[in-house]
């Protein structure tokens, strides 16, 4: 514990005596472990096939659960135990105007010596060529909460991994260019067409309280409410900032697995692997909770403090998005793991 909170002090260090601090053009907040993050998310959680009280969790109607007591072949050896299935809070993801302003370290502006290796900021542009209406950079953040916090648990139930900043999408030549990402992703040739729109919103009603349930993880090219999850780039059609803020996040985790740098931690094949490659995300898989500019609780979801991808956000958008303070966003993301605690037999 005592080791990476010296890893987080020294990244605050540095960044202090050789960055810019916090301006009015990026703002942010650290997540505060206790009153920042929507605990409530990890339910329902269930030990040996028994719930606990479940915190008005919520999870997929359908989607698997794992055995009370669990054996297999682990990538070391055969493990035998009792199955786990909760959400893991381990990312944070920013969305953010501003290249290089990392709302989720405090709002702290990385673009000293970076400025040329962007170009593009957070505004929509006036280039004809580029038919969008919003555009947004993001950032991803490796925050496994419960090995930080050393919450006693299975340590193959968990990441084990310090806090670090993990994918700036500034970086990245793919983010603002539709072309270019077509190689990434060249089935949305598959969906360019009116069809998709009815998909979408079909999908956004399987998303809604009491109807979540698996087969929106099918429909992979649909980011329900929000909208069409493709391209997997930051360029937008343009909606209220807040579904494109949670958009772009939901964009940002699909491409990120569909680049293999996200993997799956849910599901029968995930109880004893040590990762499970998933170029198409299954966004059943994940829920968020708004960190910055201010948390926020959905009365339609029975007063949720986190929300599913794909699910509208008509219920807690207004007041969360406002000029100067508030233009931009920090998320907290809480994904499914079902995995097998216990020991392993070195074979």
């Amino acid at each position: 514990m005592q080791n990476n909170l010296n890893k987080i002090l020294v990244l605050l260090l540095l960044m202090i005596s050789g960055l810019s601090t916090a301006t009015a053009q990026c703002v942010g907040k650290w997540a505060n472990p206790i009153t920042d993050i929507c605990w409530s998310c990890m339910f329902p959680f269930m030990i040996a096939g028994l719930q606990i009280d479940n915190l008005r969790g919520e999870q997929p109607a359908g989607s698997f659960t794992a055995p009370a007591v669990c054996a297999g072949m682990t990538p070391i050896g055969f493990k035998i135990g009792i199955g786990m299935d909760f959400y893991d809070p381990n990312r944070i993801v920013d969305v953010t105007r501003t290249p290089y302003c990392m709302v989720g370290l405090g709002g702290v502006n990385m673009s000293a010596g970076l400025a040329n290796l962007y170009k593009r900021a957070g505004t929509a542009t006036q280039d004809e060529k580029i038919k969008v209406k919003q555009f947004y950079q993001a950032h991803t953040y490796i925050d496994p909460l419960l090995f930080l916090l050393e919450v006693p648990i299975d340590m193959s139930c968990t990441q084990v991994a310090g806090f670090d900043v993990g994918y700036l999408t500034e970086l990245d030549p793919l983010w603002n260019n539709d072309s270019l990402t077509f190689f990434l992703n060249p089935d949305a040739i598959l969906y360019a067409n009116p069809a998709t729109a009815v998909t979408s919103a079909l999908d956004c009603v399987a998303n809604l309280p009491g109807a979540w349930n698996v087969a929106s993880g099918l429909a992979y090219w649909s980011a329900g409410c929000q909208g069409s999850m493709y391209p997997l780039d930051g360029n937008l059609p343009g909606d209220t900032s807040i579904n494109d803020s949670v958009l772009t996040m939901e964009r940002l985790l699909h491409k990120n697995h569909r680049q293999l740098i996200e993997f799956s931690t849910a599901g029968p094949l995930a109880m004893f692997a040590a990762f499970v490659p998933q170029p198409l995300m299954n966004k059943t898989e994940y829920k968020y909770s708004m960190i910055y500019p201010i948390g926020f609780v959905d009365p339609l979801s029975g007063g949720k403090c986190c929300s599913p991808f794909g699910r509208t956000t008509t219920g807690w958008s207004a007041a969360h998005s406002f000029p100067t303070m508030g233009e931009d966003f920090s998320f907290h993301i809480y994904q499914r793991r079902d995995c097998c605690s216990g020991i392993t037999i070195p074979m």
